[in-house]
């Protein structure tokens, strides 16, 4: 529906780069376009400081945002923001009802949130030394040790930026070697103070007030040992925000939505891309191609 009312001919449900730039492909075709963001504008792209390998002027997460916002904005798209909290389908129609929207077509746009270790101490210390942000929290934690947990370019990236700040930065693999890319590998082999570990997992999280230490297990000796650190940031993998999805649109095994070509999951009209389609690559650019493909499929 457009501000005063109607259908919109598609609903974007989520404002990340993938959101953002599928309202702002639909609505440059021409296509009443509303855009609803139930939560943090702009997802996890926001918490990165430094962007890497792509084209533009933006040079972190919220400077790309704003840039895709804007051009959503001027594109004539119908921002929403607001909690989604129920779909439904009448006919050929989709509609929230909590933002009073319908239209034929809807994208599932929601992203991933990052998983959690699941140890002890985790929960109790988050916030406290237990950290899914480096670029908000590393200047906390200056001359200082601490551990990230994971082999992808996320924990990589993180820890890049963590060793211009503390004393050592530990990279805790569970894996026989990292999934980052080659470059970010590269890039952190040239760090004295950063150590990578694999073959590790970790048992609990130590401290009262604070983080005070990691234990961890060697997989190699079997032994556990309590390290000293005072802080923790694991980026371990994602979990697709798909919940609201009908349960007979088909997922796989991580629950993120399956999808053709065109973006379109197995509900005819109902569109997934970005993290919460499942084989999605993972970068901006992947993020981006995805929209403009569900855009076009949608326009057509």
């Amino acid at each position: 529906m457009t501000a005063n009312g109607g259908t919109h001919g598609a609903i974007v449900i989520g404002a990340g780069v993938a959101g953002l730039t599928a309202a702002a492909e639909l609505a440059e075709r021409g296509i009443a376009t509303a855009l609803v963001d139930d939560g943090f504008l702009g997802g996890l792209i926001t918490n990165v400081g430094k962007l890497e390998g792509v084209e533009g002027e933006a040079e972190s997460g919220p400077d790309l945002v704003n840039t895709l916002l804007e051009r959503a904005l001027v594109a004539g798209a119908d921002y929403r923001m607001g909690a989604v909290t129920a779909l439904q389908q009448d006919g050929a129609l989709w509609h929230l009802p909590e933002q009073e929207a319908a239209g034929p077509a809807i994208i599932f746009a929601t992203g991933a949130a990052l998983k959690q270790l699941g140890v002890p101490g985790e929960t109790e210390l988050a916030g406290r030394g237990v950290s899914q942000c480096a670029f908000c929290d590393g200047g906390l934690y200056r001359d200082k040790d601490v551990l990230v947990v994971g082999g992808g370019d996320a924990a990589f990236q993180e820890a890049l930026h963590l060793a211009e700040h503390c004393a050592s930065v530990t990279v805790a693999i569970r894996g026989p070697a990292p999934r980052a890319r080659v470059d970010f590998v590269e890039r952190i082999r040239a760090h004295s103070n950063v150590h990578v570990r694999t073959g590790i997992d970790v048992r609990a999280i130590i401290g009262t007030e604070g983080v005070d230490a990691i234990r961890l297990h060697d997989q190699a000796s079997g032994s556990e040992k309590d390290h000293p650190i005072a802080a923790v940031f694991p980026f371990i993998g994602l979990t697709p925000q798909t919940a609201l999805a009908p349960p007979e649109a088909k997922r796989n095994a991580d629950g993120a939505l399956t999808v053709g070509a065109t973006m379109q999951t197995t509900l005819p009209g109902l569109y997934a891309i970005g993290a919460a389609r499942a084989d999605h690559g993972g970068a901006i650019a992947d993020a981006v191609a995805d929209a403009v493909a569900a855009a076009q499929a949608i326009a057509s």
